[in-house]
């Protein structure tokens, strides 16, 4: 299975049949005995996988999408036109993720895409959306690569790899002065370029450490926890998910281990607080996601979000904020035509969403990029700060 990328989370969506939709359909006010008409729509193509194992990932994005879209056609009263979701499904084939750009770019109404749900769909897809000149908006794939390709039509919202890895580093490990550190990380598509952004953090601070990787399909949790203390770190940095680090972190308890953990976003999740949260219990957990209760200026926002979606999460959560994104630079300079956002994107500026201020360096990801600490324990995740303190979280 694919890296889902932060914490794991409708069907409906799929029922458009990939047809473009507004979410609540606008009409201006007819002349007294003429029938209603219809305002003009522009629309958000969402290309995710949403069917098969992956489905219910894709599905929180378009329910993310179409909640930020209800919430501008029904309160931010448009004249001009309304904004709709086209839902199209990649079915996690590399093939059908490229094809449908073109689909998209066959509706004159789509000026902007978000996606994907993965890294290797969105890495597969990245040239036909520039070459179609799509403003792409990447809400939840992480890995460095998605804009290291050179495209100037990305945006992505969360922090890459490697720079939370270095976020962590440089908040977690705060007051531990010259503590030894290890990064664990199994093989994979998501784990390493977190390790090593946490290590050369670590290291800048005055951290001796060391990334160590593992081969997922041949290696026991016994045997790593054996290496790692080998090491004798004061602290270990679990760069990876849940399931496969999880038995890492509780065969180092075990062996005689006693100095803290920390994790990565791939442990923000029921499943660390259920099976590790005796072995995790204190450990600073990383997420993209912000305490949206402590949203300056958002409880309105953040209420009608959830009455939409019913459980809020990072990926619902990033979804909503990519159609704001777009939403915003399109009514910031009335652009209704992709190559007319696209242009405003470009040419900078912030942008203020549910999941933070956002504005973007030429790669496309963000020019303050950042985490947020949690810390698990046996009730469940507690919010402590974030690795920047910017001021949009109270």
């Amino acid at each position: 299975m694919k890296r889902r990328h932060f914490i794991e989370a409708a069907a409906a969506a799929v029922a458009f049949g990939g047809r473009a939709v507004p979410a609540r359909p606008q009409t201006l006010p007819p002349p007294i005995g003429s029938p209603p008409q219809f305002l003009p729509q522009l629309t958000i193509a969402v290309n995710v996988t949403l069917s098969g194992e992956l489905q219910k990932y894709g599905n929180e994005i378009v329910k993310g999408v179409t909640a930020a879209v209800d919430e501008t056609n029904r309160f931010n009263a448009p004249i001009g036109h309304v904004w709709g979701v086209r839902p199209l499904d990649d079915r996690n084939d590399a093939g059908l993720a490229a094809s449908n750009a073109n689909v998209a770019a066959g509706d004159s109404t789509v000026i902007a895409v978000v996606g994907n749900l993965t890294a290797a769909m969105t890495l597969a897809a990245l040239r036909r959306y520039a070459n179609m000149g799509f403003p792409l908006v990447v809400p939840t794939v992480t890995a460095d690569a998605v804009t290291q390709r050179g495209f100037h039509n990305v945006y992505r919202l969360p922090a890459k790899d490697s720079t939370a890895g270095r976020l962590f580093a440089g908040s977690a490990l705060e007051g531990k002065r010259g503590v030894p550190a290890i990064a664990v990380a199994f093989d994979g598509d998501y784990g390493y370029e977190v390790a090593q952004g946490f290590a050369a953090q670590a290291k800048r601070d005055g951290h001796p450490t060391d990334v160590l990787l593992f081969p997922l399909d041949s290696t026991a949790p016994a045997a790593a926890a054996r290496t790692v203390l080998d090491r004798s770190p004061g602290y270990v940095f679990l760069a990876g998910k849940t399931t496969q680090l999880g038995p890492v972190a509780a065969a180092l308890r075990v062996a005689g281990y006693r100095g803290d953990f920390g994790a990565s976003d791939g442990f923000y999740n029921t499943e660390t607080i259920e099976k590790f949260a005796g072995v995790l219990d204190g450990a600073y957990v990383a997420s993209p996601l912000p305490p949206l209760n402590r949203v300056a200026g958002a409880v309105q926002l953040v209420t009608d979000f959830q009455r939409e979606v019913s459980q809020v999460t990072a990926f619902s959560a990033y979804a909503y904020a990519a159609a704001q994104l777009i939403i915003l630079a399109s009514q910031r300079a009335n652009a209704s035509t992709r190559t007319t956002l696209l242009r405003t994107l470009q040419e900078g500026g912030n942008y203020t969403t549910i999941v933070g201020q956002f504005g973007f360096n030429i790669s496309g990801d963000p020019l303050i990029p950042d985490i947020y600490l949690y810390v698990a324990r046996k009730e469940g995740f507690k919010y402590d700060r974030p690795a920047v303190r910017t001021g949009f979280v109270l």
